[in-house]
């Protein structure tokens, strides 16, 4: 009989809640406690889920084989590596660091322990996504929208890597070629980051992406459109459908066909993928090295857009 994971949650806000349901009902695992700053947040969760609850992080050293890392950007690097450090296997919500010297931190620390270090780009783990993967194998052109109306719950980052990032790592995951060129634009309008962005990505290989996220739109959206020779898919994340359409060889129309996909919560795919990869020792689907990738379109995006702000 395979021994419990003992794993605690740092950080039981809007997401983190969500971590500490799943792991307190997964198979194999044991929630050992969890943490936020807020005393009165950690313990409506702690006594939910009838668990030691702490404000401080630190309470769960030599309690825990795994962490998930569910809290503001800002904190993500000295919360990791305080876990890396003790041998502990780490989730790291996107995104990965607030700095690439940051996550090329965790990175050395993580090889040197050998410990499992994920990032929780969850769309990859959107069972339309898993689908789409597997039919879209060249694409020439690749369109994406993400966007939703105005939350306060993210205040230390903007709608680039809030929203943004979520297509960057999809995009990347896709087209696997080095980037030629980046062209963007934003603009803050109900905060002092950008709430609204662009970018146009070429990449060696001929591939475009366009992507558009906002933060300050009445509608939630979260669409992705791959075209290639001959077809296009059209993905809708939030609804988990895929609709594709090919050429018809007969004659010049298009055939639209959509196709079935099991709806499954992406979130327990992903930390059940987590904690797989710590039983077996594989290598997680979105790596460290993933998350730093992402990341490092996301902050030249953002100082394009920042340096366009300079003519306003």
């Amino acid at each position: 009989m395979k021994k419990n994971i003992r794993v605690g949650v740092i950080g039981t806000g809007h997401l983190g809640r969500h971590h500490a349901r799943i792991l307190a009902s997964m198979e194999g695992v044991e929630l050992v406690g969890v943490v936020d700053s807020r005393e009165p947040v950690a313990r409506e969760i702690g006594e939910t889920y009838k668990v030691p609850f702490h404000s401080d992080y630190r309470a769960l050293e030599g309690k825990v084989d795994a962490v998930t890392v569910v809290v503001p950007t800002f904190l993500h690097h000295e919360v990791a590596r305080f876990f890396l450090e003790r041998t502990v296997h780490t989730f790291i919500e996107k995104p990965v660091t607030k700095t690439l010297e940051e996550a090329t931190d965790l990175v050395q620390v993580a090889n040197h322990k050998q410990l499992t270090l994920q990032v929780g780009h969850i769309e990859r783990f959107n069972a339309a996504m898993i689908k789409l993967q597997s039919l879209c194998q060249a694409p020439r052109f690749i369109e994406c929208q993400r966007m939703g109306p105005f939350s306060n719950r993210i205040q230390d980052v903007g709608v680039v890597q809030d929203l943004m990032i979520h297509d960057i790592d999809i995009v990347l995951s896709l087209v696997r070629s080095p980037i030629r060129s980046i062209d963007a634009v934003g603009i803050p309008v109900l905060s002092s980051n950008e709430d609204i962005a662009n970018a146009h990505i070429v990449f060696e290989n001929g591939c475009i992406a366009n992507m558009t996220s906002s933060r300050v739109s009445q509608e939630k959206i979260r669409k992705l459109r791959i075209f290639e020779m001959d077809k296009y898919c059209s993905l809708d994340y939030a609804n988990q459908a895929i609709t594709v359409a090919r050429k018809s060889s007969q004659e010049a129309s298009i055939l639209k066909e959509e196709l079935e996909v099991e709806k499954v919560e992406p979130l327990r795919l992903e930390l059940e993928h987590f904690i797989h990869c710590i039983r077996e020792q594989k290598k997680p689907l979105v790596t460290i090295e993933d998350g730093k990738n992402a990341l490092e379109v996301a902050l030249e995006i953002l100082a394009l857009i920042k340096a366009g702000w300079k003519n306003l």
